[in-house]
């Protein structure tokens, strides 16, 4: 998953010079400048000292801040120079600067979180919001846009400028720069409350999986469920106060969360599954940290910012910045996919209860949603002769992190290099790394892999820490080299081993890795369409599912493996039946992706209008009882704790999975026709991809640059194939 925060990062490759870092602040030197102390790793600049941020410094800090970019943009408004020097550098100017504070903040916030912090990111949040309204609704600045726009500058202005002014126009129509009166108060109003009511959703979920348990006593209680799992529980048991707990005896505590999920997956009791996934699914619901009245809050207030810019529903509000060209396109999407995966499901669906019956298995007769994961992880043992938690034996991190790299390096030509010993860091755990090309740094990564309860929220994403800009260009550079940062949630390795890591683990890493090539690999210097800036959000996932693709291909997964005890890697009969089970109820995959989406798409066109009188639960279940093929638990529902609708980037766009895999599958296909085998066709592919879609950024509509590299529109049918539903 992308997630856009508010600070700007670039992949960025440290030389083997030592850090340098900006000298603290004197004793008496403003809060501000704490905030904004940055550290250089080598060529790499601009990387915040994450430790360095203190909650006290927040609020004294930020509003010193906020005080000299009003003074700024005031000074823009009286008198506005609608010329790209005079009016689109100074606003990039504020916005970047707005970013390189905020955004380590909140990002802290997700990785590291802290009752402090969060009370002080509290006290500021609503001044920022007020700012960005301010911003987004200035006429003065709007209509300098549009004369600019009309000037015969524009005409001069590169490709990038000018799709940076356009969406900047239609951006501030999006967000009301029209209104007036009691229309724009209110605007900026929902703006302010929603803002509140994100974070208090996000926030909910990690303060609730601090205490949130699912407990074991007895050993035939925690049968199948893998060691590393146990030795986890048993540590949260000993945390929370039980003296002796141990890996081999118990009583074991399992975390609410995607790590223990195996529970469910694995646990051969019966009970213990039940109780795992009834408590996983009721995730935001506690009676003190219930997320359904937040959810409906958000749902409602963007339902009336919708129809305050003009709009009939948020959800046409959403698509109208991103690909899809209407909300007809994307319900036609996942419809045709739906209707294409609902046969393959049920014959799945048969195909497991016949396996269950034959195995003796008593739910066959009743089979509920927690024996799903469990007989399908069985089943496929037994088609294709492994397991997925036995394969975690082969995928070393460091090893499959040497894959990857040697990928990066076959496909574009760089290299990239460890350098955690040269940049400030935020946990213990993390890693940072450069990438080379032509033995010169040109961008940098952050690696965050591992699940920390409590403190992390779950989930991976990438982020921007710094933007290829012109405007924080080195002394002899013509632009600022970017930084990603790459944030998973892997189980953490035992002690005295290497992280072993699960098929889904390695894919993810590879997902967002993906995201972040576009980073790395950005030709654009100018910040507002450098990288994923501008990117439409359906078209945002390309490059993270194509690079999974390349997982598919024998040669390189067996390149991804070695046993941690003989260092063989997977043999070549085991490693066909891997990719051969890729497709391994893929039916019932899809339509559970189609669930969210159209659940998503749907209360975001419906709820709260004229005549739809459903809550959002009811409107999600009712979707899964059209939609799905498997058994659900009854009044289920993963809203209350859908970060992605309801604390991230993808409100009413959750569909842009399945929009981009489209066009992901179809990206791949250009690889196959060449020959994965042929290296020469392969590297001149992959050089067309890299200088189209990883190089273009948001320059030009995602859809020109698909033309750019494939020289055609994308067609699903690769997507049908690759899956075995057409």
């Amino acid at each position: 998953m992308k997630l856009r925060l508010l600070v700007a990062t670039a992949f960025i490759a440290a030389c083997s010079t030592p850090t340098v870092e900006t000298p603290m602040p004197a004793p008496d030197a403003s809060h501000l400048q704490a905030l904004e102390r940055t550290s250089a790793a080598g060529a790499l600049a601009h990387l915040p000292v994450w430790t360095g941020i203190e909650a006290a410094d927040v609020e004294p800090g930020v509003q010193a801040l906020l005080a000299e970019l009003e003074a700024q943009f005031t000074a823009i408004e009286q008198s506005p120079e609608p010329t790209w020097a005079g009016l689109m550098v100074p606003l990039e100017r504020i916005n970047l600067r707005l970013g390189r504070v905020f955004g380590p903040i909140s990002h802290l916030l997700s990785v590291k979180y802290a009752d402090p912090l969060q009370t002080a990111f509290d006290a500021v949040r609503p001044d920022l919001v007020a700012f960005s309204n301010r911003m987004a609704q200035s006429s003065a600045v709007y209509e300098a846009m549009k004369t600019l726009a009309d000037s015969a500058e524009a005409a001069t202005l590169n490709t990038a400028q000018k799709r940076i002014l356009s969406e900047s126009i239609r951006g501030m129509e999006r967000a009301g720069v029209h209104l007036q009166g009691a229309a724009k108060a209110r605007y900026q109003e929902i703006q302010t409350r929603l803002a509140d009511l994100s974070n208090t959703f996000r926030t909910n979920l990690v303060k609730e999986e601090k205490t949130a348990r699912v407990r074991a006593h007895e050993k035939h209680e925690v049968e199948g469920i893998p060691a590393a799992i146990l030795e986890m529980a048993a540590k949260t048991a000993r945390e929370d106060g039980v003296d002796g707990a141990s890996t081999e005896d118990g009583p074991w505590h399992f975390q609410v969360n995607g790590v223990n999920y195996t529970v469910v997956t694995h646990g051969a009791h019966r009970p213990l599954r039940e109780a795992f996934y009834r408590a996983y699914r009721a995730r935001g619901t506690s009676q003190t940290l219930d997320n359904r009245p937040v959810l409906e809050e958000i749902l409602s207030l963007r339902q009336e910012m919708a129809a305050l810019v003009g709009f009939d529903s948020y959800a046409a509000l959403s698509v109208d910045a991103k690909m899809a060209p209407s909300t007809e396109a994307v319900w036609e999407l996942l419809d045709a996919l739906e209707a294409a995966a609902k046969p393959v499901a049920r014959s799945e669906q048969d195909d497991l209860l016949a396996f269950m019956r034959a195995q003796g298995a008593e739910e066959a007769d009743d089979l509920q949603p927690w024996d799903v994961s469990y007989w399908s992880e069985k089943l496929q043992e037994s088609r294709y002769g492994y397991d997925s938690e036995g394969l975690r034996q082969y995928f070393q991190l460091p090893v499959v992190l040497d894959g990857l790299f040697a990928l990066t390096e076959k496909l574009y030509g760089a290299t990239v290099t460890p350098a955690t010993d040269r940049a400030p860091l935020w946990d213990d755990d993390m890693m940072f790394f450069e990438v080379r090309q032509n033995d010169a740094v040109v961008a940098g990564f952050y690696l965050d892999p591992y699940a920390r309860a409590g403190e992390k929220r779950g989930g991976a994403w990438m982020n921007t820490v710094v933007d290829r800009t012109r405007l924080l260009a080195p002394a002899g550079g013509t632009s600022s080299l970017p930084v990603a940062l790459l944030v998973m949630n892997a189980r953490p390795p035992a002690e005295g081993q290497p992280a072993l890591m699960s098929l889904d683990e390695v894919r993810t890493l590879f997902h967002e890795f993906g995201h972040a090539t576009q980073l790395l690999f950005t030709e654009i210097e100018d910040g507002g369409a450098s990288g994923l800036d501008l990117v439409e959000w359906d078209a945002v996932e390309l490059a993270s599912q194509f690079n999974e693709y390349w997982m598919d291909h024998p040669p390189f997964l067996k390149g991804l493996s070695r046993h941690v005890e003989t260092g063989e890697p997977l043999d070549d009969a085991l490693i066909n039946r891997i990719i051969d089970s890729a497709n391994f109820m893929a039916g019932n995959a899809t339509l559970r992706q189609v669930l969210y989406a159209k659940a998503d798409f749907l209360i975001h066109e419906r709820y709260g209008k004229e005549g739809e009188n459903r809550s959002p639960m009811d409107m999600e279940q009712q979707v899964a009882e059209a939609t799905q093929v498997l058994p659900s638990l009854e009044g289920e529902s993963l809203l209350p704790a859908f970060t992605h609708l309801f604390a991230g980037g993808y409100a009413a766009g959750y569909y842009s999975y399945k929009w981009a895999e489209v066009l992901a599958a179809d990206a791949f296909g250009a690889f196959q026709e060449v020959g994965l085998d042929n290296a020469e066709g392969v590297r001149e592919v992959a050089g067309h991809f890299k200088s189209t879609v990883l190089a273009l950024g948001g320059s030009l509509p995602a859809e020109e640059v698909y033309r750019q590299f494939r020289g055609r529109d994308a067609s699903p049918d690769a997507l049908l194939r690759k899956q075995g539903l057409m």
